[in-house]
Order: structure tokens, then C-alpha cells, then sequence
């Protein structure tokens, strides 16, 4: 079992889920782009960092407004004080400026541990591919073989998740898809590429909000908590 640090932190100003990059690039100006965790690139050597992002960029639709907000995790939630501590949080996203105030804040600690019994959860907009994944997954003929194989993906990605907050799991968990909610392309990083909504239950104890898979520091792979 492993403590999960969060801080979620959503902001009284609208914003439309395609215009999160938008927001993230804002943020990683206001910090200063030499703080990655911001913005995930590699300063040093180009390119990104291949890790779990600790910051991400998601749109709060509680009661039906569509808010920007940060999620920051582990030492996610150190570097929050780097936008936190500036003098004047305005923000300009998409050529308009936008006066930050929060909105609404969450501070948490979740354990993380593989349970008894099954978690059923919901992952929203989740893009399991990278082309060759995505070559063999085309290659599969039967449903049964396609689950399977999108089983093995998600158990993946909550293994990259746990290794990116320290979590070191002990124990086996198994994951199996009970519902396949929605198949859709959407637009990402100028291509369209296959994402899949889906609820699925498994031996292991998620937090809500998290992201899996990629993209999941720009609102891909949402993560609701256990029901």
C-alpha cells in the first residue's frame, strides 16, 4: 500500500475541452518553461519526458460548467506553488486574458493498495495506441480477442501510473472490461486517433480524476472513482 498526495484546484473562468493545451501552455509560461513537470518537454535533450505526468490539465464540468483545472500529484503538488505564489495569476489563453480565481479546491490523500474485491470504475476518452499497438489491435478479428488485448493495455497504463507516484505493487491485480460505453476519433496533436470510453472493474484501488494512457495530462483517460 502506497499514500497518493493530490490537489485538485479548479478556476472560476470558462474554458472548452480543445482549448486546454491552450491553458497548460499558459500556465507552463507563467512558471517559467524550465519547470517541466508544467509541460513535460525535455529542455535538455528535446522531445518529452517519457514518465508519469504528476500536473495535469482537465476540464471540471461540475454542475455543468466547464472549468479549467489542475491536478497535481506527489511532487506535483510541491511544484503547484510555482503558479500558486505569483503575484498576479491572469492567465492568457487563446489570446484572451482570463483573472484566475479559484473556484474550487481539493486536498486529499488516497491510499493506493490492491483490495479484496473488484473496483468497478469508468475511463473516459481513453487512447490506449501507439501505432503498433494499434496495427495489432486492427488485426484481431473476434471481440473477445480485441477486450483481451485492451485488457492488457489498461493494465499497463496503471502499472506506468504506479510507477510514476512510487507505488510499488506487491500483489497481483486483474483488470476485465465489463462495458464497452463509447468508440469515437478524436482530434490529437493533428491526427486522429481511436479513443474508447469503457467501465471496467479490477482488483485495485484507483483515485478518481486520475489520468491513464496518453494524453493523460490534457483530460485523455479520466479515471472515476469506484462506485
Amino acid at each position: 500500500m502506497a499514500e497518493l498526495r493530490m490537489l485538485s484546484v479548479s478556476f472560476d473562468t470558462h474554458l472548452l475541452p480543445w482549448q486546454l493545451p491552450q491553458f497548460r501552455g499558459a500556465i507552463a509560461e507563467k512558471v517559467g518553461l524550465e519547470h517541466e513537470w508544467f509541460h513535460n518537454h525535455d529542455n535538455e535533450n528535446g522531445g518529452f519526458h517519457q514518465r508519469y505526468p504528476l500536473i495535469q490539465y482537465k476540464i471540471d464540468g461540475h454542475q455543468k460548467q466547464l472549468r479549467p483545472m489542475l491536478l497535481c500529484m506527489q511532487a506535483g503538488v510541491e511544484e503547484a506553488h510555482r503558479y500558486f505564489s505569483q503575484p498576479d495569476w491572469t492567465l492568457r489563453i487563446g489570446g484572451q486574458d482570463h483573472t484566475m480565481r479559484i473556484a474550487r479546491l481539493n486536498v486529499q490523500q488516497h491510499h493506493l493498495r490492491v483490495t479484496d474485491k473488484p473496483q468497478t470504475y469508468r475511463i473516459h476518452h481513453w487512447k490506449p495506441f501507439n501505432p503498433e499497438n494499434y496495427q495489432h489491435f486492427r488485426n484481431l478479428r473476434g471481440i473477445a480477442e480485441q477486450f483481451t488485448f485492451l485488457e492488457s493495455l489498461l493494465t499497463s497504463h496503471i502499472l506506468a501510473f504506479a510507477t510514476g507516484v512510487g507505488w510499488q505493487l506487491d500483489e497481483r491485480f486483474q483488470i476485465k472490461i465489463t462495458e464497452l460505453v463509447q468508440r469515437e476519433w478524436v482530434d490529437y496533436k493533428g491526427l486522429k486517433v481511436l479513443a474508447f470510453t469503457l467501465d471496467f472493474e479490477g482488483n485495485v484501488g484507483l483515485p478518481g480524476g486520475v489520468g491513464l494512457g496518453k494524453g493523460a495530462s490534457m483530460g485523455y483517460g479520466v479515471v472515476r472513482g469506484a462506485k
